[in-house]
């Protein structure tokens, strides 16, 4: 996906004065941005959305009133709008910012500190480029959960050992459909690679064991896979498949676009299960995961893609499928339903 090319309208969004304040100056010297109003709470960035119709919300999480979570859910009833969320600190604010992008937000990074700071450059430009990104998505509103349909397809002869799941921009919603779908029980260990800002592994694993059924590992380390459990990567690492029954982590290293790396978790389910895994690609902005897609599918290794109906950007699952790596196209609320029937085992007749 290219970035927004009109000049793009951005409503900020930020308790400090001395930190919107800097925000602002950042912004302001970015020409294509455009800041068209601010707000200091929660309820405050909702009243203005709708008021003022921005591009894209830049909004800290931690807010008064309420926070960028109840924030973001009310823009996202009342006038779907692109959100970024940025947060500087830890701990319960990283996963409210988890539950943020599961209701709607579609990014999150750290918040740019004042010019003394070393990451401070980094991280300004993160949050421009992410704004610029995000700005062209287009949202939708969202809409209560409806009853779970069936699923597309049944167990077949493939023996199924492992799930790979590969997600970007709208992954963490994605993953908690999936993974719910899928089950307390499932006979088998899932490995994600979610593309997270960094300092939010940890939060994202806080937040999906808290709405999801099975445990969440963060792999700093080799450990050996338990089915039924979820595994994915701390911190700037890449999650991979060491040997059959183990996964472990490699550093990134200054030439990956993508981290974690999907293409790489791919390849190494491809070298260590072959036709014995299930791919998952799911909604995000790129191309990565693709190319490893593919590589499963030619192993006989059974694929699947989100559609673009239910993506909140079709660029993974699009890049996929144009490489012909995705064998069953489904929407969200299908995808983890199939997935689970192909797991469960069929039952012998009388």
């Amino acid at each position: 996906m290219k970035p927004y090319t009109a000049p793009i309208r951005v409503l900020l969004v930020e308790d400090s004065p001395s930190q919107l304040q800097l925000l602002r100056a950042y912004l302001a010297a970015t020409p294509d941005l455009i800041v068209v109003g601010t707000a200091t709470t929660g309820q405050e960035a909702v009243q203005s959305t709708i008021r003022l119709r921005p591009n894209v919300v830049a909004m800290d999480i931690h807010l008064p009133v309420f926070d960028g979570y109840e924030a973001t859910r009310q823009i996202m009833r009342h006038q779907p709008t692109p959100i970024v969320l940025f947060s500087s600190s830890a701990g319960n604010a990283e996963q409210r910012a988890m539950a943020a992008l599961a209701a709607g937000a579609l990014a999150v990074v750290r918040k740019p500190a004042g010019p003394a700071d070393p990451a401070s450059a980094t991280d300004r430009e993160h949050l421009i480029r992410t704004l610029r990104l995000m700005a062209g998505v287009k949202v939708v509103t969202r809409h209560p959960p409806r009853a779970k349909p069936t699923p597309v397809l049944h167990r077949t002869s493939n023996q199924i050992d492992i799930v790979a799941i590969a997600a970007s921009t709208g992954g963490p919603a994605a993953l908690q459909t999936v993974l719910t779908d899928l089950g307390a029980h499932m006979p088998v260990p899932v490995v994600i690679a979610q593309h997270m800002a960094v300092g939010f592994a940890q939060a994202l694993a806080d937040w999906l064991a808290s709405v999801v059924p099975q445990p969440i590992h963060v792999v700093t380390r080799e450990l050996s896979l338990t089915p039924g459990h979820v595994y994915i990567p701390a911190d700037n690492l890449h999650l991979v498949i060491k040997q059959p029954g183990t996964v472990g982590v490699i550093p990134i290293s200054d030439t990956d676009r993508y981290c974690p790396s999907a293409d790489r978790l791919f390849a190494s389910v491809v070298c260590h299960y072959g036709a014995r895994a299930i791919g998952v690609i799911l909604t995000g902005m790129g191309e990565d995961g693709a190319q490893g897609l593919a590589e499963l599918a030619a192993a006989g290794a059974i694929t699947f893609g989100q559609d673009e109906a239910s993506c909140v950007v079709y660029g993974m699952p699009k890049a996929a499928k144009a490489l012909g790596a995705v064998r069953y196209e489904l929407p969200l609320e299908r995808l983890g339903l199939s997935v689970a029937a192909l797991l469960t085992p069929v039952q012998p007749k009388d």
